[in-house]
Formats: structure tokens, C-alpha cells, sequence
């Protein structure tokens, strides 16, 4: 999955909310229909989501503990502390793109952001990679020449103030500085469309980074930002000065919100529609005449970024960390849930990871932008060694619905519960998930988008395809 700053959020662990596990029954009222497999070719079928009915209310329901926070308010300080020291710290040790002391450590010929290019260039370019375009045909030395003369930039070890950015837009943050893809064998499961290989992540509007490096034709730059680094293209960030910064960070630390329905439209105070945002996307409130409006940046004329306002609506941007509770967790998933499973944020959608970074994002919960970065964030437990059926009991006795992880090796998920199913007390999660493979990974049954689903030792759609709790790797990781 996607590779990241490496960073471990340190909650405190003492005068925890005891949240238990509760149990729904709705499922063992009706009968569960069962819907026969539909291949698409010889390695990719769709898998019978509708099986598993997908109505939130369900999986979350409204009981006594759904207005219950399952932080409390100690942790939860000390979670948000650690997300604006990420995005806008100035102390030594935090890990913010506008942080001198931070950006000196990753720049020149042993930092982070050269490493990565070489990386990248390398695992693209190198005379043994094979990937192949959008036409189905394998990249060629010419394209590799051309790429890799067009990414080879001079990242220099020293610091420069004027450096420094801001996001204007979602962007996508790529390998190499192209829009174009680079797939694995399109014949192999699970390679080819969607996951191209150059797709990074993406960043929000609003987002702090470090202009590294940009190529000679200037239409890319390489960032540094706080979950990831690589290419964006340079029409989508601007520069920001001290005054820009010093405004920026003040009014977030005052009072910072979140998009909380997934498709803001946000239009400044003349009416000129500026970016949609999604869930997740930070920007700083500001109280005009007793009503908050919402900060955001604005290149001019002289391709720097200046503050506008947007009015705020309560329905799309809530102020943060919001109140960790079941009812709130429903609100934020009504607003993802069923979307299409996006590698990397392609097209403006979610993969595994960033499924769960954005979710929590508005609880003030900072998360890495790698699924194996996430379950190294805070108190883990590796049960790699346990049977599937050991796995499943021991997470139903032990996890903490809506602040533990469940990673499996490429793939995360948020446990969120219990419920009884078909008779069967199991474990429920929340995740955005491509599809379910075989033991020999020969083929895909395809989900493709964010869903609830229970973790079962077997799917009776397809017996053939391996349980998500018994793959080599299961972590269990609390975030509280």
C-alpha cells in the first residue's frame, strides 16, 4: 500500500472510558439471502455485497452507549495535540512541512525527500521493470529515458522559507511527475486497472507542504507534506510567505474544522466557486458577526497563496475534534459509505487507509497514510500466529469498537462491534475494501467500495475464497 512519514501517535492510556462491546441482533430477525457469483473474466468476479445489507443504523445502532464517547476527553487532547503539531508544529520534533528543524532532517543527499526520488525514478526506470500504459502496452527505454530526465532534479540541503506551500485543491500526489499510468501485468489478478502503480495518495486543499524540488518545465513539483511525499502537479499549490503562515496557523489552532460529507463545494464570500473537498480536508474557522465562515487559499497574481472565506455550512464542515462517540462515527460513514474503492485516491476515492485517516480525521485523530504505518501508530498485538478462529475470538473479546485497527498484510480495517449474525456472534468492521482472492491470489471477487462486513472464518457465496481473518498477517493495533 501506500508508503509514508513514518510517525507514531502517542495516546495516553490512563483513565480510559471503559466502551464494551455491544451486540446486534437485527441480523438473526430475517432470513440472509444468498446471490449466486457474476464473473467478469477469468480473474475477476463480483462479489454478492448485497448479502450483506449496508444500511448504518444496523451495524451502528442506537443503544446506550451510541451517545457514550469511547475516548476520553484526556486522550483525545492529546490525539488533536498530535495532528496540529503534524500539520502546523514549530517546535523541534514536529513533524510539520512548515517546521525549519523537520524539513533540514529530510533535505539533501541522506534526508527522506532524496531518497524517495531515487527511489521512484529507479523502481520506474531500471532496465528490468516491466509496467505497462494505459494502451496495455509495456512502457518502453524511450518512455523510461524521458521520465526519468524529467524527475532527475537537484534537491538541495539547504532550507529555504520561500519554500513553503499550500495545497489550493485535491491534488494527486504521484511517483514520477506524469498523469499518466504505469499498471502491473494487466493479465495477472489484481495488477492492471485501477492500481496504477504511480499513484501515490492525495492531499486536501488546505494542506501545509515543502516544495522540494520541480522540474525544468516547472509544471511539477516535488513536496514534502504530512502524510506523504512525492510529484504534484504545480498548478495546484502555491507559495505562502510568513505572514501567510502566522495567519494560517493561528486561526487553526483558535479553531480548525472538518469537511464532514465527502462532496463540499466550497465558493468564497463573491460567489467564485474555488474547490470541492472531502471528508477529512482541515480549515481554520474564523467568527465574523457571531457566524464562523471558513478560511481557504487562494493563488494570486503572483502565484503566492492569499486567505479567502467561505460561508460555512454546518452540514458539510463541523469544528474539531468532534465528540468520539457511536452517533458521531455513524454521521461521518453516512457520508463515505458505498463509495468507490480508490488505489492511492485515484479519482477521488478511497483505499483502505485513507478510508480510516479521513474518517477520524474529524474526531482530531491523526493517522499515518500506509495501512502498516497505521497499526505501527500506537499499542499493537501481532496474532499472526493464531488460527483464523483464535483471531476472530480473541478480537471479539478484546477490541475496542471504533479505535482498533485490524491490519492483515496490505489492508486495514476498523473493528467496529459485534453483532449476531445468523445465529453466530462475529465481529463486524468498517473498510473500504477492493475484493476477497483465493489461497493461490489466482483471481478477484470484487467489492470495490467502502461497506461494513463481518469477519466470518468462510463466505458461503464462494467457500473458495480465503477469510480476511485468516490471512498470514493479522495486527490488532488500539488507538485508545
Amino acid at each position: 500500500m501506500k508508503k509514508t512519514i513514518g510517525y507514531n501517535i502517542l495516546f495516553l492510556l490512563t483513565g480510559f472510558i471503559s466502551f464494551f462491546v455491544y451486540s446486534s441482533a437485527l441480523y438473526s430477525q430475517q432470513p440472509l439471502i444468498q446471490t449466486d457469483i457474476v464473473r467478469i473474466d477469468k480473474t475477476k468476479t463480483i462479489f454478492p455485497i448485497q448479502d450483506y445489507p449496508q444500511d448504518t443504523d444496523r451495524w451502528i445502532p442506537e443503544n446506550n452507549h451510541y451517545h457514550t464517547p469511547f475516548m476520553n476527553s484526556e486522550q483525545q487532547s492529546s490525539a488533536f495535540k498530535a495532528l496540529l503539531n503534524h500539520y502546523f508544529g514549530q517546535n523541534s520534533g514536529d513533524l510539520s512541512p512548515w517546521n525549519k528543524n523537520y524539513i533540514s532532517t529530510a533535505l539533501g543527499s541522506a534526508g527522506v525527500a532524496t531518497k524517495k526520488l531515487s527511489k521512484y525514478i529507479a523502481q520506474f526506470t531500471r532496465s528490468d521493470s516491466r509496467h505497462y500504459g494505459e494502451n496495455f502496452l509495456l512502457l518502453d527505454s524511450g518512455w523510461k529515458k524521458q521520465i526519468q530526465h524529467l524527475a532527475s532534479i537537484a534537491i538541495t540541503e539547504e532550507y529555504h522559507r520561500t519554500s513553503r506551500g499550500i495545497v489550493l485543491k485535491e491534488t494527486a500526489v504521484r511517483l514520477l511527475p506524469t498523469t499518466y499510468p504505469a499498471f502491473g501485468n494487466p493479465s495477472q489478478a489484481g495488477q492492471g486497472f485501477p492500481f496504477d502503480m504511480l499513484q501515490e495518495s492525495a492531499l486536501h486543499p488546505g494542506e501545509p507542504i515543502y516544495i522540494a524540488g520541480i522540474t525544468q518545465d516547472k509544471s511539477w513539483s516535488f513536496v514534502i507534506s504530512p502524510s506523504v511525499i512525492g510529484w504534484v502537479e504545480s498548478s495546484d499549490i502555491a507559495n505562502v510567505d510568513d505572514v501567510f503562515i502566522q495567519r494560517w496557523i493561528s486561526m487553526a489552532r483558535a479553531s480548525l474544522g472538518a469537511v464532514i460529507n465527502d462532496n463540499a463545494s466550497l465558493v468564497d464570500s463573491e460567489g467564485i466557486f474555488r474547490f470541492t473537498a472531502r471528508t477529512g480536508t482541515l480549515l481554520p474557522l474564523k467568527t465574523v458577526n457571531g457566524k464562523k465562515i471558513v478560511a481557504i487559499p487562494v493563488k494570486n497574481k503572483q502565484g503566492k497563496a492569499d486567505i479567502y472565506y467561505a460561508p460555512l455550512s454546518e452540514n458539510a464542515i463541523h469544528q474539531i475534534p468532534m465528540i468520539p462517540t457511536p452517533e458521531t462515527l455513524s454521521l461521518l460513514i453516512k457520508g463515505m459509505q458505498g463509495k468507490s474503492y480508490g488505489w492511492g485516491n485515484i479519482y477521488g476515492h478511497n483505499d483502505c487507509s485513507a478510508e480510516i485517516r479521513n474518517l477520524l480525521l474529524p474526531l482530531g485523530i491523526y493517522l499515518p497514510r500506509n495501512a502498516h504505518e497505521q497499526s505501527l501508530s500506537a499499542r499493537n498485538v501481532d496474532l499472526s500466529h493464531y488460527s483464523t478462529a483464535e483471531r476472530i475470538d480473541y478480537l471479539m473479546k478484546h477490541g475496542k469498537p471504533f479505535t482498533t485497527l485490524i491490519y492483515i498484510g496490505g489492508h486495514v480495517m476498523l473493528y467496529i462491534g459485534n453483532i449476531d449474525w445468523k445465529g453466530q456472534t462475529v465481529p463486524a468492521t468498517y473498510q473500504n475494501l477492493w475484493g476477497l482472492e483465493p489461497a493461490d491470489a489466482s483471481s478477484r471477487s470484487i467489492i470495490g467500495k467502502s461497506v461494513f462486513f463481518p469477519l466470518l472464518s468462510r463466505y458461503p457465496q464462494d467457500p473458495k475464497l480465503d477469510s480476511l481473518a485468516g490471512k498470514s498477517i493479522f495486527i490488532m493495533t488500539w488507538l485508545n
